[in-house]
């Protein structure tokens, strides 16, 4: 990509001397009044209304100057004070059956990407790198943004520091988009807004790959034990934000009034994390990382073989849908 660009500041935990290509600014508008955004030193400023959104560590943020409510704020922090221990838990193993099956349904896209909830970047870089298309990295954490802009250095993404249920993304400009692990954070209402807005900045026809935590048979037998936290809560991991898993049925009940569902398959079907950690309490922690290792290199090649099959709807961590925006 080339071209004139919009220069965040440089320096740690920046982009350095790489520019934010002009094409990627110019798919983003105010949410105030759809005006265009112009580069403006160390922000970019609405040519209409004249509001600027500063650039913090590189990331573009469009929440800076929000009142956010009480929830709001609580779930906002909760995700900054985890990003650091979050870019850490998710193993060579969960990359290796997670991030082909969320970027390879997409195709070849040609234009700009959208990661919807993009946290510290491990989605995005891959999107970046097999597609070879420009990334908008969006999440509501500038902690994980700030982190992804690390991780991505050197790559054609753009860090967005705004709400996933108010994209500041025009109509029908995106080519395709991911959205892995926070579809459920979102409460009812809200789920339902983030489906209207992903449709709507999605070019018709553009391909999505979505995820939600699944009501698997795990947690089926979990709430019949008494658990009602099963299903839903408030603190997850001890986090202070809402969760929900859902059934293959619910998830396809509120995806269908907006896209068109091409396949829903379950994904993570094998705890292999979970399977190394009792094996090294039993014989060893050595022979639990062995395990791992292997599944990583070779194992999870059942775990993808499991995603064709209806066994994935049972036993999958998370629900993965292919979904288009309806022409």
């Amino acid at each position: 990509m080339g071209g004139a660009g919009v220069s965040p500041p440089g320096g740690p935990g920046g982009y350095g001397d790489r520019s934010v290509d002009a094409r990627l600014l110019a798919s983003l508008w105010c949410p105030d009044d759809h005006g265009d955004l112009l580069a403006e030193g160390g922000a970019a400023r609405c040519a209409s209304c004249g509001r600027g959104f500063p650039y913090r560590d590189g990331v573009l943020s469009f929440v800076e100057a929000e009142v956010l409510d009480d929830v709001t704020r609580r779930e906002q922090s909760s995700r900054d004070a985890e990003a650091a221990w979050y870019d850490t838990i998710n193993t060579e193993y969960t990359n290796a059956v997670e991030l082909p099956a969320m970027v390879e349904r997409l195709g070849l896209p040609v234009g700009p990407i959208l990661d919807h909830g993009a946290g510290t970047g491990r989605i995005t870089a891959a999107l970046a790198r097999q597609l070879a298309q420009p990334v908008i990295a969006l999440d509501y954490s500038h902690e994980s943004l700030r982190l992804l802009v690390g991780h991505c250095k050197g790559l054609d993404v753009l860090a967005v520091h705004a709400d996933g249920r108010a994209l500041p993304i025009r109509d029908g400009v995106i080519a395709a988009a991911t959205s892995a692990e926070v579809y459920e954070h979102f409460r009812a209402p809200d789920r339902r807004m983030v489906a209207d807005e992903l449709a709507r900045v999605l070019r018709p026809g553009a391909p999505m790959t979505i995820s939600t935590l699944n009501y698997s048979w795990v947690f089926r037998l979990w709430r019949l034990v008494g658990n009602k936290a099963a299903k839903q809560g408030e603190h997850l991991f001890g986090s202070d934000f809402f969760y929900v898993r859902q059934t293959p049925a619910e998830f396809r009940a509120e995806l269908d009034p907006v896209f068109v569902v091409r396949e829903l398959v379950g994904i993570r079907n094998i705890p292999a994390r979970t399977l190394a950690g009792a094996l090294g309490r039993v014989i060893g922690r050595p022979r639990g990382e062995r395990l791992l290792d292997w599944m990583a290199r070779r194992g999870h090649r059942a775990d993808r073989a499991l995603e064709g099959s209806r066994l994935s709807h049972l036993t999958g961590t998370f629900l993965l849908a292919l979904v288009e925006r309806r022409a």
